[in-house]
């Protein structure tokens, strides 16, 4: 094989080695994909929607069985897997037994709960 016959099957090899990313560049690409990926929070739930979530909440907590909550969190939605083991009236808010560690999540945030198979 000829010099000039390698040269051009070799592609940009030449440049592969030296590719670098300034932190100003990393930085402001990273924001450019947060801000494309950013999903609104969704609007408030409908009266029959809420009565289907209240009622899957109550017997995930009478039941104490395991269910898949999924809230918004900064711009996405999350699926949590716990047990739902509280719910604060007052605050509008449940408690998610995790295994080791639990979290109050907003009514609001929440968009779907169900039980998990």
């Amino acid at each position: 094989m000829r010099k000039e016959e390698l040269f051009v099957k070799r592609g940009n090899l030449l440049w592969e080695g030296s590719r670098m990313m300034l932190p100003e560049h990393k930085e402001s690409w990273l924001k450019l994909q947060q801000e494309e990926s950013y999903i609104p929070l969704h609007e408030p739930l409908s009266e029959d929607n809420w009565q289907e979530l209240g009622l899957t909440i109550m017997e995930a907590l009478s039941e104490q069985h395991c269910v898949t909550v999924t809230i918004w969190n900064e711009g996405r939605y999350l699926p949590l897997d716990g047990v739902i083991t509280k719910y604060d009236d007052l605050n509008k808010r449940i408690k998610l037994l995790f295994d080791d560690d639990y979290e109050w999540l907003n009514l609001r945030m929440i968009k779907d709960v169900c039980r998990k198979s």
